[in-house]
């Protein structure tokens, strides 16, 4: 009798280590908040917000210190998270949006360096409008640009910059070469900044980080929306009742499924996610985490502050998204391909 009792006991015990093991790892530790792209766009904006609140909601308190990884599109900062970052929770990163899509296509130099099926998504903060505007004393049309005979020069960071890709969505529902694409800025403040000196015409944003960046020349009628994506839910943004949705402009059904299968599998915001093999309770304890956190009091007041929307998604609905976008079939996956990575592209 005393022998099975002992047993019990150590059974409880052990079964009572375990589950108090993942909510005391935390204790006095830090967790290094990678992101994907260069200081002051909204990547590293929302990233900051993250960092200053998630910390309390994990049991333990650890501290969060955001670290930025700029470099090709974001691959840079995905590759090192799948291959290199520690697999015991101490690591985490905001993953540019659409970088799983070089996985989707099949692109072995970029797309071959991780696995977004093995990645532990934490969850997204907002899924936004995206935007590409011109200067108006350049262009005030799409039909000015093409009238013109001359390319409008768009500044982006990489093919991954909503001004690459809704530029060239723009191209093929028009049928012409309309721009001619500035690489090289580390991110989106950089290139608001050379739109605004005139260093370049065009350029493309999300709703928050462009009136963040550009509101002024915005409320001045200085710029002109030629394009936005949409909401989530497919309709036109408050702010810019007037900008045409990419699927009106497409005008046939092929069109309109190009519009639709790039976003279908892109627009996932700016998720969060852990590498491959950081223990489960842990992965699942911060998800808990950036659930509270979004539903946290002084974390909303301080996004209200910065004008910065919160509608968030969560880590396993995030996980399924990605699931179901490396299943893509092999049309939307040549749609994808035709977009992110043309002829031009780097």
């Amino acid at each position: 009798m005393k022998t099975v009792l002992s047993l019990v006991m150590l059974v409880l015990f052990l079964f009572g280590a375990g589950s108090a093991g993942a909510a005391d790892f935390y204790q006095g530790k830090k967790i290094r908040l990678i992101v994907s792209s260069s200081p002051g766009g909204g990547n590293d904006t929302y990233s900051r917000l993250l960092a200053r609140h998630i910390g309390r909601n994990i049991p333990g308190n650890p501290t969060v210190i955001v670290q930025n990884m700029p470099g090709a599109g974001g691959v840079r900062a995905a590759s090192y998270l799948y291959n290199k970052a520690r697999r015991d929770g101490t690591v985490m990163e905001q993953i540019n949006w659409g970088v799983w899509n070089w996985q989707v296509v099949g692109d072995k130099k970029r797309g071959g360096q991780f696995d977004f099926n093995k990645m532990n998504a934490i969850g997204v903060i907002v899924i936004e409008n995206g935007l590409f505007y011109s200067r108006k004393d350049r262009f005030k049309s799409l039909d000015d640009i093409e009238k013109s005979g001359k390319l409008a020069r768009v500044g982006i960071s990489g093919n991954q910059s909503g001004g690459f890709v809704m530029g060239n969505i723009l191209e093929k529902l028009r049928g012409k070469k309309l721009f001619e694409y500035v690489f090289g800025y580390p991110g989106a403040r950089q290139y608001s900044l050379a739109l605004r000196q005139g260093e370049v015409d065009t350029s493309g944003n999300v709703t928050s980080s462009f009136l963040d960046q550009l509101g002024d020349m915005w409320k001045a009628g200085e710029l002109v929306m030629l394009a936005q994506t949409g909401t989530v839910e497919g309709k036109k943004a408050p702010e810019f009742p007037d900008a045409p949705l990419l699927e009106e402009l497409a005008k046939t059904e092929k069109q309109k499924n190009l519009v639709r299968a790039t976003f279908l599998l892109s627009r996932y915001g700016r998720p969060y996610t852990m590498p491959p093999g950081v223990p489960a309770d842990r992965v699942a304890l911060v998800r808990k985490a950036f659930d509270a956190t979004m539903k946290d009091p002084k974390f909303l007041a301080e996004a209200k502050k910065l004008k910065r929307p919160v509608n968030p998604t969560n880590g396993a609905d995030l996980q399924r998204m990605w699931k179901d976008s490396i299943a893509a079939s092999p049309e939307d996956k040549a749609i994808v391909a035709q977009i992110f990575n043309p002829k031009g592209g780097k």
